[in-house]
């Protein structure tokens, strides 16, 4: 059986471990640019089907179908951090791959590696996937643990982490939260800068709406289609869902949660607020701005946060978002956009405003690691702390 190997990534606060199968798994989901792809020797390229995901010996991908310069081709895929992978794991010697017609790196190395072939001499063709990614790295591996934690139900990852003083464990989960606001701000400072407001709005609240598994199905569709196109008349959730739909992870959904459904709720929102990206604008300019260092419960009563987060809900949104799918889509998405636009400081908002999505398992980490409680209420800046921690999994 293939072993899950893993390699440092440097991020934007701090080093984090990405796993190989992270990265095999963006293959099976296709989550990259697949527009105008070409392989490193100059080959255009096509994916008609990424492959069987093979968790057995052997390649990463069997029966892959590819177009190489227009060629349909039906072979392996293999997937790795680096070339010099493919001789580390004597790739050369296994007839297993010889079927291989497709190399997948993550990234270039700095030293010219050593040409990859089969053991019949064949040389694969080969793809870099870092600058196809339509996310960082950071956001995949943390889609990636998510999901992970969503099937666990005990806590061992955090026994380390409750052992240390109280207030320790109250700055780490500070300082990571804070490091994940600034690391979402870099991101909807970029966005912001190739798509302006209204396009960013569109393709943020397309891509909460898609969760982790289905975002990348999600973004293709805001891009194939702006918020006007979303307005005209005869777009229904069926036709939308039906473009994509060899690409949608639904196992293990909640019905609530099926793309389709998430696509009919936001047609709903684009039909009864055609501009809702320019009110969202205008409400989030209206809010005080209050010592964000108070607690949780004082900061909420100060700003009124309760009722605003109904106002901005049922006055933006038409209501059309359950609670915790709106809250996910604040912290997420509009508070990080909103300062990057100028239009507030949201880090206070950020940090106190109610929980969206989350695992159970967070909430009890926070239970028992004394990070909730009264007046310091379940909140997404605890959560994001948590999150940062376990992403780590340097606790």
């Amino acid at each position: 059986m293939q072993t899950n190997h893993v390699e440092e990534i440097q991020g934007l606060y701090g080093p984090f471990t990405l796993t190989e199968r992270v990265v095999q798994k963006i293959w099976l989901r296709q989550d990259y640019a697949r527009a105008g792809l070409q392989t490193v020797s100059g080959k255009t390229l096509g994916v008609k089907d990424p492959g069987r995901w093979n968790l057995q010996e052997g390649p990463d991908f069997k029966e892959a179908r590819v177009i190489l310069d227009g060629v349909e081709i039906v072979g392996d895929v293999e997937v790795h951090f680096n070339i010099s992978d493919w001789h580390s794991h004597q790739h050369e010697r296994d007839a297993n791959f010889d079927r291989v017609v497709l190399h997948v790196v993550l990234h270039p190395e700095r030293r010219n590696p050593n040409p990859v072939q089969t053991s019949k001499g064949h040389v694969p063709e080969l793809l870099y996937l870092m600058p196809l990614l339509n996310r960082d790295l950071e956001s995949y591996a943390m889609d990636d643990a998510l999901l992970e934690l969503e099937q666990q139900d005990e806590l061992e990852w955090v026994a380390q982490f409750i052992e240390k003083p109280l207030d320790v464990r109250l700055r780490i989960l500070r300082e990571r939260a804070e490091a994940r606001w600034q690391h979402k701000l870099t991101y909807a400072m970029q966005r912001l800068q190739a798509e302006g407001w209204g396009a960013a709005c569109h393709g943020y609240a397309m891509e909460v709406l898609g969760y982790a598994r289905n975002r990348a199905p999600m973004l293709r569709l805001a891009a194939k289609y702006p918020l006007a196109a979303m307005r005209a008349d005869g777009m229904n959730a069926d036709n939308l869902f039906a473009q994509e739909a060899p690409h949608w992870k639904l196992n293990g959904l909640r019905p609530a949660n099926h793309p389709r459904r998430r696509l009919a709720q936001y047609l709903q929102i684009v039909q009864q607020q055609p501009h809702w990206p320019d009110r969202l604008a205008d409400y989030l300019k209206t809010l005080p701005l209050v010592d964000g260092s108070s607690t949780t419960a004082d900061f909420r009563k100060a700003v009124s946060l309760p009722q605003r987060r109904t106002a901005l809900s049922e006055s933006i949104f038409s209501g059309a978002l359950a609670e915790q799918r709106f809250n996910t889509m604040v912290v997420d998405a509009f508070l990080p956009l909103a300062t990057a636009a100028g239009l507030l400081d949201g880090f206070s908002y950020w940090m106190h405003w109610l929980p969206g999505d989350s695992p159970d398992a967070l909430r009890r980490f926070l239970k028992h690691a004394g990070a909730t409680n009264r007046q310091n209420p379940q909140s997404n800046g605890w959560n994001q702390g948590a999150l940062a921690l376990f992403l780590e999994r340097g606790v």
